[in-house]
């Protein structure tokens, strides 16, 4: 009989090393684990417990793997086996996954070495072909529901999916639907593709053509949900009558796009989802109509299934058992044209200006609609490029001009636009519509709204820097033992910029190449204000700073150029095109896997979780940045010249405000409310953020508000003088040439002449 010793051998590496691999107690290199896996399949061991081999009994445990019991029918699913194995004094084993390959695939070696009596599994990975030929191999009875490799026998009982959706669709365009929308969790999983199949074979019979922006892959969560009924909604004329969903988070969250856009007590927009009203007799929701899947039937005959097979597992042969879903849409009645209640006319239009950034701004225009139904106010939106944008709001202010009601702007400028008298002060609005301050993060209301002791705009994005790094590739001891060797440092998160450039130069592939990945960090510095928030933590951690306690201006100093050339240092193990990239663009490059590091305001890292994109989604961690963080944001605030400044500060309260906190979040953008911080659900979603919320009490401004002379900084105008004069010196750090500090003395002598000029 095979043992471990005889992998061990077969390999060429110790029985321990053997040990790790099976167990996933340690990381190994990619390289040695393949030559296990390759000695496991030649000599077709089974994995056992690894301290007794095969002498051990079989125990009488039942294993269950479930990836969430979130989703309402996962649930009463996980319910019912549990009720049905109790019955025959059976006991289990449960193991939650959190839709987490890697962490099932534990589950399954652990279960499969503590030699349970059986397996009952809803698979988060049916297309690791690989780990189910294992469990096969150990000769363990188990029992697969829903989901399964493709053309793999094995017990396995579903729902035909198929056939249900082909039947609601059918009957649907019986009744006229002819925009019919379907929403389904991940196309990776075969009961999503059965629900598009059956969808686009209703459309076929029907004679009709299927339209693929009316079906919509994404997570099986409340959020993506949320988006998907966003996306599906703002289509105008072309809002779907009927939306079908495989999940009911997914329900969930489409029904909150209703409400969004105050569609949902009209019922005008159906929502069917897949689920168990025949076991919930508490579901009274009129705006989701679930199918009646019957959650305790499939657990039970999963139960029955495996019990038959462990009491004969000689003689059983395996079975596929499909249930049928049934529902109940008689109530609908022949479709008609959606036809809203809103106003016909609004009663005033005011103008927003908005910078045309798409990653932060997009989801504030995608939920207008909600001010529109609240307020009747109608929002017309003009759009400038962020590089343009300072610029663009003085010359507008100087004209004189009323056509632009609200701004959007950087908060470095708050105090330049008051005190230049572009801002009207909202002293006297804040007392006629009262809003509560105290729902905004700590001192958010201080830093993006106040000026002199007066309000001038009220806070829009509140957001702060962090690190987030490979913890695969952190917790890797070979990796560990070769940094050591070659550069004499530990393998950790770094805690300041010299630890970040050692461990970035080493993850890059020009320097190491035996690097897991092909640079050390990625970055943006593609315009004036991107530079600076990544220099400025650099000069905070090197003990420099631009100005004195007197506020006068310090450039030249031994601490700044340091921190210069730290920064120089770092754009030799990054990504390229960093002088033409967006912060978005550099989370892409860790996204797909291509970094080990990368720095970044939070609100662009939320793909990180995006399990349909993400490559890195389960290997991630975050932390604070070395130094502190630059506080960082945007505020809106009222043109002095505006004529309509009540329906003006109607809108930047509704914006700033815990209604849309929730949803503009999901869309992308990231709310100064408070309550964002501490709902589970946004936790769970984006788990960075109770770190995000301690680290902004700790971020910095990057400039004073005024100079030692007491004058107010155009830090627009300081910051493109700083950055022209070391885009030489960056140009040439991406050809491999760093300058040294007495090179920097030089530069920063002419540079801080020209500084002083405007200050």
């Amino acid at each position: 009989m095979i043992t471990i010793k005889d992998v061990a051998k077969q390999a060429g590496v110790s029985i321990a090393s053997v040990s790790n691999y099976i167990n996933n107690k340690k990381n190994i290199s990619a390289k040695t684990a393949r030559t296990i896996q390759q000695a496991i399949d030649d000599l077709n061991y089974v994995v056992q417990n690894s301290g007794r081999e095969l002498k051990m009994k079989r125990n009488q445990d039942i294993g269950i793997v479930f990836p969430t019991i979130s989703e309402p029918y996962l649930e009463r699913l996980l319910s019912s086996i549990k009720g049905y194995l109790s019955q025959y004094d059976q006991t289990f084993v449960l193991e939650l996954t959190d839709s987490d390959p890697r962490m099932e695939t534990k589950a399954i070696l652990n279960l499969i070495g503590r030699n349970v009596a059986g397996m009952i599994l809803y698979t988060c990975q049916p297309q690791n072909r690989e780990i189910f030929e294992k469990l096969e191999k150990s000769g363990i009875p188990y029992v697969l529901i829903d989901r399964r490799p493709e053309n793999f026998d094995c017990n396995f009982v579903t729902v035909d999916n198929k056939e249900l959706f082909q039947r609601i669709t059918g009957e649907l365009l019986a009744k006229n639907y002819s925009r019919i929308a379907l929403v389904c969790g991940p196309d990776s999983y075969r009961e999503n593709i059965m629900a598009r199949t059956g969808y686009e074979n209703a459309f076929k019979i029907a004679g009709k053509e299927t339209e693929a922006e009316n079906i919509i892959f994404t997570t099986a969560i409340r959020e993506c949900g949320f988006r998907a009924g966003i996306q599906l909604l703002e289509r105008g004329e072309r809002i779907p009558q009927v939306i079908l969903t495989t999940s009911y988070r997914l329900a969930e969250g489409l029904k909150y796009a209703l409400k969004i856009y105050h569609l949902d007590e009209e019922e005008q927009v159906q929502i069917i989802s897949t689920g168990d009203s025949m076991d919930d007799v508490f579901h009274h929701d009129n705006a989701i109509v679930k199918t009646s899947r019957g959650a305790y039937q499939i657990g039970e005959e999963a139960g029955k299934l495996l019990l038959r097979n462990i009491r004969s597992p000689i003689v059983f042969e395996k079975q596929q058992v499909v249930f049928q879903d049934d529902y109940n849409i008689a109530q609908l009645e022949p479709a008609m044209e959606i036809k809203t209640q809103r106003p016909t006319q609004a009663a005033e239009e005011i103008c927003v200006l908005l910078l045309d950034d798409e990653t932060s701004v997009s989801g504030l225009s995608r939920l207008l609609i909600d001010f529109y139904a609240k307020e009747n106010i109608k929002v017309k939106i003009k759009r400038v490029l962020p590089k343009d944008s300072f610029e663009y709001i003085c010359n507008y202010c100087e004209s004189g001009s009323s056509q632009i009601d609200v701004i959007l702007f950087d908060v470095p400028w708050l105090a330049y636009y008051a005190d230049k008298g572009y801002l009207l002060c909202l002293d006297e609005l804040m007392e006629a519509y009262p809003l509560n301050i105290s729902n905004y993060l700590p001192n958010a209301a201080g830093h993006y709204s106040m000026y002199n002791g007066r309000h001038y705009a009220l806070p829009y994005m509140a957001c702060t820097q962090l690190l987030f790094y490979r913890k695969d590739i952190f917790s890797n001891e070979e990796i560990a033992d070769d940094l050591e060797r070659k550069y004499m440092i530990p393998l950790k998160v770094p805690k300041n910029w010299f630890q970040f450039n050692a461990l970035a130069k080493y993850f890059t592939r020009k320097y190491n190449p035996d690097s897991p990945v092909e640079f050390g960090h990625s970055m943006a510095i593609s315009n004036p204000d991107l530079f600076l928030c990544d220099l400025m933590p650099r000069i905070w951690d090197y003990g420099g700073s631009l100005f004195n306690r007197q506020q006068a201006l310090q450039l030249n100093t031994l601490q700044n150029r340091k921190a210069v050339r730290s920064l120089l240092e770092s754009v030799q193990y990054t990504s390229g095109g960093l002088l033409s990239k967006k912060p978005a663009d550099a989370a892409v490059d860790f996204i797909n896997g291509n970094t080990a590091m990368f720095y970044t305001f939070y609100n662009y890292a939320t793909g990180l979780v995006d399990r349909l994109q993400s490559k890195v989604v389960d290997d991630f961690g975050y932390t604070r940045i070395p130094g502190s963080s630059v506080l960082s944001g945007w505020s809106l605030g009222i043109s002095k010249n505006s004529q309509k400044p009540e329906a003006a500060f109607k809108f930047i309260r509704w914006a700033s405000g815990s209604d849309i906190a929730i949803p503009h979040t999901i869309l992308g953008g990231q709310s100064p409310n408070i309550s964002v911080y501490r709902n589970y659900d946004m936790v769970s979603l984006y788990p960075w953020l109770p770190r995000a919320m301690t680290e902004f009490e700790n971020s910095l401004e990057r400039l004073p508000q005024t100079t030692a002379k007491g004058n107010v900084i155009n830090e627009d105008e300081f910051v493109h003088i700083f950055y022209e004069e070391m885009m030489p010196l960056i140009r040439e750090a991406m050809d491999g040439h760093t300058a040294n500090l007495e090179q920097l003395e030089d530069v920063f002598a002419v540079l801080q002449g020209k500084l002083r000029k405007i200050l």
